[in-house]
């Protein structure tokens, strides 16, 4: 009889964990993210061939990091075989500024310890961009979410972070999401990007000023 009442008083608080971790954790986790106020939502609408110009162009520039390993791309598990796509491209109103998410996609095999029921996994990232000329320059502000197998799961993930979770972050200065139209007006990060532009349009034409300065490969 006692060794009953112990098994069932065991069963009890596995139920009771299992009930606080379903719904009493995931409720307040859930309560403790500062979602955007709707009257701050940011709801630019771009028609849909501008939309797809702009995706054709930043897929070029990211290919382009993958091919050098550059910005989110360093990693030896990039190369020609890495497909990119974009999930989602944000606007600024006057349209000067872009946030996008971007995906890439890998075959399984370069997983160290790859899952080989899947045929690919999925990495996901964030990238900002200021109008420069008929394109936008880019620049990698993460964070990544990597190694997932299903591609509508690393999309809801990095959504829910940059839409939900970024200004709920108390060990970082991100005090809106990116969704909200207050934050494309926050200077510090588009200042920071804006000058890494500047420098790199000056480096390009500098060597176009002075092309007796750039090496040719012989």
């Amino acid at each position: 009889m006692k060794k009953k009442i112990i098994i069932a008083s065991i069963l009890l608080i596995l139920v009771l964990l299992f009930l606080y971790f379903r719904y009493v954790y995931g409720w307040y986790q859930l309560k403790s993210y500062n979602e955007t106020p709707s009257e701050y939502v940011s709801n630019i609408v771009i028609n849909k061939k501008e939309y797809s110009s702009d995706s054709a162009s930043v897929v070029l520039q990211i290919h382009d990091f993958v091919k050098n390993h550059q910005e989110s791309f360093y990693s030896k598990e990039y190369d020609e075989s890495t497909r990119i796509i974009v999930d989602t491209i944000l606007y600024s109103y006057d349209r000067e500024k872009i946030a996008t998410f971007i995906i890439a996609k890998n075959p399984i095999h370069k997983l160290r310890v790859p899952d080989k029921r899947y045929k690919w996994y999925y990495n996901a990232t964030c990238y900002l961009g200021i109008k420069n000329q008929d394109s936008y320059f880019l620049s990698w502000i993460g964070p990544n979410y990597s190694n997932s197998y299903d591609l509508g799961s690393i999309s809801r993930k990095i959504r829910d972070y940059y839409f939900k979770q970024r200004s709920s972050n108390n060990n970082s200065n991100d005090e809106y999401n990116i969704n909200d139209i207050r934050y494309w007006n926050n200077g510090e990060e588009w200042q920071k990007i804006e000058h890494k532009r500047e420098m790199q349009n000056d480096s390009v034409g500098g060597k176009l000023k002075n092309p007796e300065n750039v090496s040719e490969d012989k």
